[in-house]
């Protein structure tokens, strides 16, 4: 089907990007890069020193960065943040007013931060209006995956804060709204209406994107995608607009919905998470009518790597959501999870930056970079707990609904395996002599 390219009526709605962090009512403030760093335990001065060693993050619409917003982030938290190596790589450079280009901000400004000194390519390939908040996303995605595979020289690592529900999810809940009286055409057209709630044209799309992202992990390339901001329920919150409105919620309430692009099994999925108390105590993300994203995808199998956690969670936890409201089979996310008290948007490129650390670490040895590192990932974190993530036990994918997946020990699917132990992430992603490599 062809992309019929509208304007946003709803524009800017709902922006989550300002204010207040409503994380135990602590300012953004309290969660500077200097306290994250520390919390992380990584070295504040530490630099990248590899000039090969390349980051990049992505978006459509108005996505960009205002480079004097960056350099007065610079200023006043990251003084080692230097400004030049941070570049766009198409003549796009985003468009200040639009909910993408805010993000295209907090993408470069976590990156870099925490990929100190790695060169960043922001990349915006697509700037049709509906690439912003609609269907067009989905083409754009899929373009830009496709392309960016072919290229000469990739990145290492690429961070996609930018999704919506995935199309299995939407097609989910416009045939449970017919089932309530509802036709077809008001449904999709409401969720049209919604900002970043339903932004794939359909499972053959994303399967499609699915294969490029194959791709760009054979060559080397990491993929690091945002958990969504709407527990298990929602692309962000609830919705909101009479009887359709909350019909779908209940559809929402009664089923998980997982998000796109972050189901990929070929995506690392980054979850949210913000401190009780101190820094010490690492919570699930909780704020603007959501939280940290998570659950089961119903189109995407789950990988081999997954299957032995993923069971002892199913069956080891009580309190979860009715068997048939989710898809126990399906790939299971997040993965692992960062601070993300501005939604999982701020999680996944911190979260990126610090694994291109790990692979300017590696590059300066003489070693690959990791490429597909989901595997890896889930066999470190079984094997040797604690010692390259700790465990955040704290939470609930529920948001607004009365079921949702508890977090406990070991992986769930409010954070996955839990928030960055940078010498243990050293240890045993920084060589390749830890441990019996999974591919």
């Amino acid at each position: 089907a062809a992309v019929e390219f509208v304007h946003r009526r709803d524009f800017g709605q709902r922006a989550i990007l300002e204010g207040k962090s409503p994380a135990r009512d602590q300012p953004n403030e309290f969660y500077t890069i200097s306290n994250m760093k520390k919390a992380y335990g990584i070295p504040e001065k530490l630099l990248a020193s590899n000039d090969k060693t390349l980051q990049m993050v992505w978006g459509p619409g108005t996505f960009g960065f205002d480079e004097t917003e960056l350099s007065f982030h610079k200023l006043e938290q990251c003084p080692l943040l230097n400004v030049s190596r941070v570049v766009f790589d198409t003549p796009n450079h985003g468009k200040s007013g639009g909910d993408n280009f805010g993000e295209g901000n907090l993408d470069a400004k976590m990156i870099a931060s925490f990929g100190l000194n790695v060169k960043t390519l922001v990349s915006n390939t697509n700037t049709s209006s509906s690439t912003e908040e609609g269907e067009g996303f989905g083409q754009a995605l899929l373009d830009f995956a496709t392309d960016v595979a072919t290229r000469d020289t990739l990145p290492q690592v690429l961070s996609m804060s930018l999704g919506s529900l995935g199309a299995y999810a939407c097609d989910t809940l416009c045939t449970e709204a017919v089932k309530k009286g509802f036709t077809m055409e008001k449904c999709r057209s409401y969720l049209q209406s919604q900002r970043q709630v339903c932004m794939f044209l359909s499972q053959p799309q994303t399967d499609r994107i699915n294969s490029a992202f194959k791709v760009l992990g054979t060559r080397g390339v990491t993929l690091f995608g945002a958990s969504g901001d709407g527990g298990s329920h929602f692309s962000f919150g609830s919705f909101e607009g009479g009887d359709i409105a909350d019909a779908l919620n209940t559809i929402s309430c009664d089923i998980n919905m997982p998000v796109y692009p972050t189901a990929s099994p070929y995506v690392i999925s980054v979850g949210g998470t913000m401190w009780s108390g101190d820094s010490s105590n690492p919570v699930t993300w909780a704020g603007f009518g959501g939280g940290s994203g998570g659950g089961f995808s119903w189109q995407f199998s789950a990988p081999a790597h997954q299957k032995d956690a993923v069971a002892g969670y199913l069956n080891g936890t009580t309190g979860l959501p009715p068997k048939s409201s989710y898809n126990a089979a399906g790939r299971a996310y997040p993965d692992i999870s960062a601070v993300g008290t501005q939604g999982t948007s701020q999680s996944c490129p911190i979260m990126a930056g610090i694994f291109s650390m790990i692979m300017d670490h590696r590059l300066n040895q003489g070693l690959p970079p990791l490429g597909f590192a989901a595997p890896r990932i889930w066999q470190v974190a079984s094997q040797y707990p604690g010692e390259a993530f700790q465990d955040v036990t704290e939470g609930n994918t529920k948001t607004s609904c009365s079921t949702g997946f508890p977090a406990t020990k070991g992986w769930d699917p409010n954070t996955g395996w839990g928030r960055p132990v940078w010498a243990g992430m050293v240890k045993h992603f920084g060589s390749d002599s830890a441990a019996e490599i999974v591919v």
